[in-house]
Order: structure tokens, then C-alpha cells, then sequence
């Protein structure tokens, strides 16, 4: 998108002590900071960028910038099949959604979100699902329709429970691992740094979502329905977590702020 905004022969993004700035070559050279210790580097041989450019393109990296920072607003995942999926906030305008993607989840899927043999939901749980007490509701959007959703509830103990649900035509597809990570970002942004989750005892797959998402999971001492899960890097730790079994790299690649063009869990 800069190389279309400078009409640019070459854009590169390279670490910021490796930009020399200083070098302009005649105006044909850019050094545009953006991030920590990065900065793009734009290169137009055919005549050299005006300032007017120059300024536009600067303004284009601020509004970027500030969109990623946005936490409350929507993103897109970047999936090798081109099918865009935005996570976003729930709002109640979703409540018919909600139902319709739980009607297309199996009696599996179901129980092992909700620990019961739940076939419907009525629709008061819906609204607590989407606007739940103290907490956010992250949903998955796939065109018209919600292929899956997460909650973040804080706990008066300063941690978290987190909860996903993903319908079973989008299972295996990093939908998931997304939703959790998007949600660690937002509980992250209050100050939250551990989360817990409660699951069936023989359900690992929750684990096995956090290590795809770069978390630490360890089962409670307390309960061993209750994992708890701890963002790689945390502060307020006194000793690091035992991983999970696999790899602590998600599959699926970092969402992006929308709007953009869009992960295996």
C-alpha cells in the first residue's frame, strides 16, 4: 500500500538502525519509522518524491499505525485460501447469528463447550453470550454468518476465564487459535496477564489451541478441570509455566487491523 500511495519503484521494511535516513539520493530515497526499531524504506528512480507525498505517505503510516493499536476494532486473517474472516466485538444486533451457528454445530462440539447436552439455546443465554457480565464476546464473521466466538470474563481474583467455540465446518482452520489470541490481546490491554479456562477432564483441546496461540497452559492444582494459561512472556510470573505438548508457534499468522484482505488451529 505505500509503494502504491509513492507511486514507488521499491518499498522495504528493514530494522530501523539500518535505514540511514540521512541518505536521500537526491530525493529519489524515503526513510518513513514505523514501529519499534523498524522503518520503511522507499526507492523511486524515474523522479523524485515531492513533499506532498512525502506527507501524505506519512500520514497513511500514522492512520496504520493507529489502527493496529486498535484493539476494540475489527481485523482480518490472513488465510492462504483468499476467504476473508473478521474477528470483531458482539454486539445484540448478532443474536439471531449466534443462535443459527450454534444450530449448525454438532451434539460433540456443543458438550464440550457448554459440559452439558445442550441442543438449543434459548434466547436469553444468547444475549448473555454476546453482552456476557464483565466481559467481551469476540466473534468470528465469515460473510453474513458467525463460524465461531470467544468470551473474556474477568474474575475478581485480576485474572480471566476464556471460553471459544468454533462450528465444526471451520474447526482445524486456525479460527480458534485466532479467537484466543485476539482475546489475550484485549485481556492483555487491561492489565490481565493470566487467564483460565475451564474444560472436560479427558478435552485437551483447548491446551492444544494456547500452545498454537504462543501461551504457556498448566492444569490447575486446584481443579483439574481449569487450565490456566500465561501469555509467553509474563511479568507477574514467579516461575515459568510448564509448556504444553507442541509447538508454541500459532499456524495461523497474526491478524491484522482491518480493513484488509484476507491459519490452522
Amino acid at each position: 500500500m505505500l509503494r502504491s500511495v509513492l507511486s514507488a519503484d521499491l518499498v522495504t521494511l528493514v530494522p530501523a538502525n539500518e535505514s540511514n535516513p540521512a541518505r536521500t539520493e537526491g530525493g529519489h530515497r524515503a526513510v518513513f519509522p514505523f514501529g519499534d526499531g523498524q522503518a520503511f524504506v522507499a526507492r523511486r528512480r524515474w523522479v523524485a518524491f515531492a513533499d506532498s507525498e512525502l506527507a501524505q505517505a506519512a500520514a497513511f503510516l500514522e492512520l496504520l499505525a493507529a489502527a493496529e493499536q486498535n484493539l476494540a476494532g475489527p481485523v482480518v486473517l490472513d488465510r492462504p485460501d483468499g476467504v476473508a474472516v473478521v474477528l470483531r466485538i458482539g454486539t445484540p444486533r448478532d443474536i439471531d447469528a449466534i443462535g443459527a451457528v450454534h444450530l449448525r454445530c454438532s451434539a460433540k462440539t456443543l458438550f464440550n463447550r457448554y459440559h452439558t447436552g445442550l441442543r438449543t439455546v434459548p434466547r436469553k443465554w444468547l444475549h448473555r453470550l454476546l453482552m456476557p457480565p464483565r466481559g467481551t464476546s469476540l466473534l468470528a464473521v465469515c460473510g453474513p454468518d458467525v463460524i465461531g466466538f470467544g468470551q473474556l470474563i474477568s474474575q475478581r481474583d485480576g485474572t480471566a476465564e476464556v471460553s471459544l467455540l468454533v462450528e465444526d465446518a471451520w474447526q482445524r482452520q486456525g479460527i480458534g487459535t485466532a479467537l484466543l489470541a485476539r482475546l489475550v490481546a484485549l485481556a492483555g490491554a487491561d492489565g490481565i496477564t493470566e487467564l483460565t479456562a475451564v474444560r472436560l477432564p479427558s478435552n485437551d483441546a483447548m491446551a492444544r489451541t494456547a500452545a498454537r496461540a504462543g501461551l504457556y497452559a498448566e492444569t490447575s492444582p486446584d481443579d483439574d478441570t481449569v487450565l490456566r494459561l500465561f501469555a509467553a512472556q509474563t511479568p507477574r510470573m514467579s516461575r515459568a509455566p510448564r509448556p504444553v505438548s507442541g509447538s508454541r508457534t500459532s499456524l495461523c499468522p497474526a491478524p491484522r487491523a482491518a480493513p484488509a484482505s484476507s491459519g490452522r488451529e
